[in-house]
């Protein structure tokens, strides 16, 4: 009987690993998620684009001024200005794709960014981008919709 157990027991060890060492892997930008991660990047999608409507500020004007779906995220020049002149107000905005922001920072530092507001420098965001003080469910799922997202390098904006 104790054979069968130790057995048993190698069995989940390995398995154990496999799921270990899969959990630690980071997917390319621009990755098709599968199972589980899936699932969170449509949550992530909804709460990127119905929630937050992170496109207003993140996504180019076409030539109508209506968001460049073709560029959907990949940073812009913002529409918006403040009342009065400041020197902490962003002028564009980044591009947060896989091949951006998201890409560049870790899962964590994505994570943290999006319950804490702090950025991997320890900086708060700049004007008008607001401090998000998401879930880490959420901000892990806006992590991977992001990734998910390819980016392209030399976007117009």
């Amino acid at each position: 009987m104790r054979s069968c157990w130790v057995g048993i027991g190698a069995v989940v060890l390995v398995v154990a690993g496999i799921w270990s060492a899969r959990a630690g892997q980071k997917s390319p930008p621009g990755a098709e998620p599968k199972g589980e991660d899936a699932a969170l990047v449509r949550h992530g999608d909804y709460l990127v684009n119905e929630v937050a409507h992170c496109s207003h500020c993140h996504t180019p004007s076409d030539d109508k001024g209506r968001p460049d779906k073709s560029r959907l995220l990949q940073g812009a020049t913002l529409p918006i200005r403040p009342k009065g002149e400041t020197k902490d107000w962003a002028g564009k905005s980044p591009d947060i794709t896989g091949g951006g922001l998201a890409g560049k920072w870790s899962e964590a530092d994505m994570v943290k960014f999006l319950t804490t507001g702090q950025n991997p420098d320890g900086d708060m965001p700049t004007p008008p981008m607001p401090v998000f003080h998401l879930h880490k469910d959420d901000a892990r799922a806006v992590t991977l919709y992001l990734r998910s997202l390819p980016g392209k390098k030399g976007s117009r904006e």
